[in-house]
């Protein structure tokens, strides 16, 4: 509270979500299971197995000094704005106007992408319990993408309600989303390695 006076900046938000519930924010976003399942077939048909092992080492090292950097900032400026408002105290109003937008216009890519993806795996599996739903397969098609627009659009506008209305609700359901998370990939996990080892007790060469 004190540092927050002495940059002239009052504490006046209503703090809806802990310090769990802000964390939870970071890690559903990361969100290790949509990325296999929505991504992971970029891997083998772009780069391939070998460029990736290299590649997601070195890519994780610089995101985590990125992250120590954005750490050492909030430490140092523990005020609502995040980016925007580093940017503007360290480089000016026009580095922060610059910030500020080029984060709202992540923030929507990464919310569409995610959404996307989303729709494009619900509009799967109910082709496959429903096969006379249509459903992208490969290259989308306009005759078939419309149910895949349609559940995105739904998937859109229900988290922008969420988000408009329901920020505890917000809140309860990242702080879920950690543990569903844990789960589901140490059962991936578990699951692929288990297979594998068996696989190779039935074909040792």
């Amino acid at each position: 509270m004190k540092r927050l006076h002495t940059l002239g900046y009052a504490q006046e938000l209503f703090r809806a979500m802990g310090g769990f519930s802000n964390f939870a924010i970071s890690f559903t976003i990361i969100s290790i299971l949509s990325g296999c399942v929505t991504l992971f077939y970029l891997v083998p048909t772009t780069t391939g197995y070998s460029a990736a092992s290299i590649g997601w080492p070195l890519v994780t090292i610089f995101v985590v000094i990125v992250a120590l950097g954005m750490a050492e900032l909030a430490s140092a400026f523990p005020t609502a704005g995040g980016l925007y408002y580093w940017a503007s105290k360290l480089g000016g109003p026009g580095w922060g106007w610059f910030t500020g937008w080029f984060n709202l216009i992540g923030q929507f890519a990464i919310t569409a992408g995610i959404d996307y993806g989303a729709a494009v795996t619900i509009d799967t599996l109910l082709h496959a319990w429903f096969p006379a739903i249509p459903a992208v397969s490969g290259f989308a098609d306009p005759a078939t993408q419309w149910t895949t627009l349609l559940i995105f659009a739904v998937i859109l506008a229900l988290h922008a309600s969420l988000n408009i209305f329901g920020v505890r609700l917000v809140a309860l359901l990242n702080d879920i989303s950690v543990w569903w998370h844990i789960a589901g990939v140490t059962l991936i996990v578990v699951g692929v390695v288990g297979a594998t080892l068996l696989a190779l007790q039935f074909n040792p060469g």
